[in-house]
């Protein structure tokens, strides 16, 4: 057999058998690293969580508990955003296939089916003025945080190199999980219970920061990391196709083909399209490659896109609602979609801006054309239709959400235009001054 063919072999016999193998440290530096197949299904089963949560956000904004609502779903998206995070973390630095590893992802994928299902209840339980920390939130997030923390043991008893930075991810991942479940335990204030939460997560968010400038970064991949957010941003805009096509089907089969379910349907592809055209004008992975150290002020920025393309789903689906049961004004309507959009677009900008290391005034004139359109559309629901409910058989009505949707939707389309057309130039602009970073050991 040739050598050629022998090759072949190795690396079927690699691909194939996923016995245990070592796990060191994947190499940092290598451009042509790609998401594998197992990311890409550990993913899915996180935009169930966040469709999940979209629903119930949509479901309780309709029963009129908005506050409670919001305040249920901003836990759960940093619940599953942070747990996705970390996981994602590990895998570009010591992702490696094997049986093991493949069953420890397949663990924590159970572990978000389990926190999916707690959703519900959680919701219900803010809007009572109780804890979201129910019984099945906390063992899927037990089940999604232990397999990580064995892991993140695993890669530091087989890299020597990188041996207390991987230990000190495992033991604080370990120490931040026993203090959720102790919060959700000890019996407190319900106030208390929001401001342990919000600490406890803000000491998450910091300590790999603190962690990587105190002992060393992990060896992971800052090309692949850029690869990773976007494919989980494209997954969760199609979430949002995929809802919004849902409840306007159920609305066509009760209640027949309407201006208003077009309106609906076309909003909701015209702006998960032009969101997905705007994120993917940030040169990411180019830039991440050339200067990996932004990746942490980068990762961060982009956290709340992802709750924010979900909410959008969930605004979709107040406004069918709102359509079909006639309960919320188009001023509610105008807001449970104009908030989230504005929240996308904002963290594009701010994505932008930190990953590009430009916070001149030049970009900011094009920020506010994509906003002006939403805030119009607010406008227009709260003079159109600031108290009485939606009836599109009346008044300004039809005419209204007519206004208030495509608003909304032009929003999107001219940060895409404008982008396409001045802001790229800026994007050059901002690349020309700086020099890039010598990749650091293990970074």
């Amino acid at each position: 057999m040739s050598e050629p063919d022998e090759a072949l072999k190795r690396d079927l016999r690699d691909d194939l058998r996923h016995r245990l193998r070592p796990m060191p440290a994947r190499d940092a530096g290598d451009t042509s690293r790609s998401t594998a197949p197992l990311e890409l299904l550990y993913d899915l089963t996180y935009v169930i969580a966040f469709a999940g949560a979209a629903e119930q956000l949509a479901h309780h904004l309709v029963a009129g508990a908005p506050l409670p609502a919001i305040g249920a779903y901003l836990f759960a998206i940093f619940a599953v955003t942070w747990a996705w995070l970390n996981f994602t973390w590990l895998t570009s630095a010591y992702g490696n296939d094997d049986a093991l590893f493949r069953v420890a992802t397949i663990a924590q994928m159970a572990g978000v089916v389990v926190l999916t299902f707690g959703l519900p209840a959680g919701f219900s339980a803010v809007e009572e003025g109780h804890s979201p920390l129910n019984t099945l939130v906390i063992v899927g997030y037990l089940v999604m945080r232990v397999p990580l923390v064995l892991l993140w043991l695993r890669a530091a008893r087989e890299d020597a190199g990188n041996r207390r930075i991987c230990v000190a991810y495992g033991c604080t991942i370990a120490a931040a999980q026993a203090c959720w479940i102790l919060v959700a335990v000890l019996p407190m204030p319900f106030p208390a219970t929001v401001l342990l939460l919000v600490v406890l997560a803000l000491a998450e968010m910091a300590a790999p920061v603190l962690l990587e400038r105190r002992l060393g970064n992990a060896p992971w991949n800052a090309g692949h990391l850029a690869e990773r957010f976007g494919l989980l941003t494209l997954i969760t805009l199609g979430e949002v196709i995929a809802a919004t096509t849902v409840t306007v089907g159920t609305l066509v089969q009760e209640n027949g083909w309407s201006v208003a379910a077009v309106m609906i349907i076309a909003a909701g592809l015209a702006i998960a399209s032009a969101l997905w055209w705007a994120y993917f004008q940030i040169p990411s992975r180019a830039i991440l490659i050339r200067w990996p150290r932004r990746v942490f002020a980068w990762r961060y920025a982009n956290f709340p896109l992802f709750g924010a393309i979900a909410a959008v789903g969930a605004g979709l689906r107040v406004a069918a609602a709102a359509v079909q049961e006639e309960k919320l004004s188009l001023f509610q309507v105008a807001l449970c979609l104009a908030v989230p959009v504005a929240v996308a677009l904002v963290t594009i900008f701010v994505t932008w801006s930190v990953l590009m290391h430009a916070y001149d005034l030049t970009h900011v004139p094009l920020f506010l054309a994509s906003l002006s359109p939403v805030a119009a559309a607010v406008v227009v629901g709260a003079v159109l239709g600031r108290d009485e409910p939606l009836d599109l058989t009346h008044g300004h009505g039809l005419t209204g959400l007519v206004l208030v949707v495509s608003l909304i939707a032009l929003g999107t389309v001219v940060e895409v235009v404008g982008h396409e057309v001045v802001g790229f130039r800026h994007t050059l602009r901002a690349v020309g001054g700086d020099q890039p970073e010598v990749q650091p050991d293990g970074a």
